[in-house]
């Protein structure tokens, strides 16, 4: 088994950033206005048709077999993933098949339309699972076992990588069809957190030895620069894991969350004008504002993860899923029992 991720478990991880998380909550609390914005064409990225496919009819819909139970797939389905990137600056391509950045944050975002709800599945970046790699022509040569996240490295760190990584979630998914992705690159957890005024929470975490004014236990206010330190550190903080982290993360995006609603109209313009460098996305604008319209009309449901198990594996970090746990994860999001 091999895991070219570039840094070991004991050294200071690069950035990790909760970024697609600022944006769906922008999607949720924002919507109409900053959507409408995208949809006027200033930051459509294709026709309306791209990543608007929705499972609609019975004889497409598949059947499976678990533990004596025939389910069906669920209809009217819209699957999306969702990814914060482990680089610093705008998303530029670079000139390799390599080199394009981890996901390091992963997200599948679930619409049901027949049942009005949508749920969410964060997926460990350290899932260890079939991963394509690219060749030079951007083809797979290659499936190897690493860490989810690696995806996103090959390729050039634009339409190819995020394809990459939506293959490995799908396939993770036992091939369930993704709709769409949007992927953004760290830096947009601080320029968020700065566009609000910042956001205020109470630490959880000792952070002693990464930055000593993150006092375990005190609630304060988080500008951009120590909210990126909060959601992506874990060498020396807790148990030094990805779920540890993933734990910092949904409580960041609660707090966000909180500060988003006491926004004003301006304010969506304003994020989506700062983030706009930051995003690849197939997501078309009239997509993208059906969506935001449904995120604040539907139900939510509670976010999901895959149990599983964290090792260390010649030097690195490895989360071996439990087998029944990701069965039972894929039939909760995109099956339902079947009458017959």
């Amino acid at each position: 088994m091999k895991y070219r991720q570039k840094k070991r478990f004991d050294k200071k991880d690069a950035v990790k950033a909760v970024v697609v998380l600022v944006v769906l909550v922008c999607l949720l609390v924002c919507g109409g206005l900053a959507l409408h914005l995208w949809e006027n064409g200033q930051y459509s990225t294709g026709s309306d048709e791209v990543g608007s496919e929705v499972i609609a009819t019975s004889d497409e819909l598949k059947e499976v077999t678990y533990n004596g139970q025939t389910w069906q797939q669920r209809p009217e389905l819209e699957t999306y993933l969702l990814m914060g990137i482990d680089k610093e600056g705008k998303a530029v391509a670079v000139d390799s098949y390599e080199g394009g950045g981890q996901a390091d944050v992963q997200i599948v975002l679930v619409v049901d339309n027949a049942n009005q709800t949508w749920q969410m599945l964060q997926i460990n970046r350290d899932t260890i699972t079939k991963v394509p790699v690219l060749d030079v022509m951007g083809g797979v040569s290659a499936y190897a076992d690493e860490q989810i996240a690696l995806a996103h490295y090959y390729g050039n760190g634009g339409k190819n990588s995020c394809e990459n990584t939506e293959l490995a979630v799908s396939m993770l998914l036992d091939d369930q069809p993704i709709n769409g992705y949007l992927a953004l690159n760290m830096d947009a957890v601080g320029i968020v957190t700065d566009l609000v005024g910042g956001v205020t929470l109470t630490i959880t975490s000792d952070f002693s030895e990464i930055d000593p004014s993150l006092v375990q236990g005190d609630t304060m206010t988080l500008d951009g620069q120590k909210a990126l330190t909060y959601v992506r550190s874990r060498h020396h903080i807790d148990d030094q894991t990805n779920i540890a982290r993933m734990r910092r993360q949904q409580q960041f995006l609660t707090a966000l969350e909180e500060k988003l609603k006491q926004q004003d109209t301006k304010f969506a313009a304003k994020a989506y004008d700062a983030l706009s460098g930051y995003m690849v996305t197939d997501i078309a604008s009239g997509t993208a504002a059906k969506i935001g319209e449904k995120l604040k009309q539907y139900k939510r449901l509670d976010t999901l993860t895959i149990a599983g198990e964290n090792v260390v594996e010649n030097g690195f970090w490895a989360y071996h899923l439990d087998e029944t746990s990701r069965q039972e994860t894929v039939l909760q999001l995109f099956y339902e029992k079947s009458d017959t």
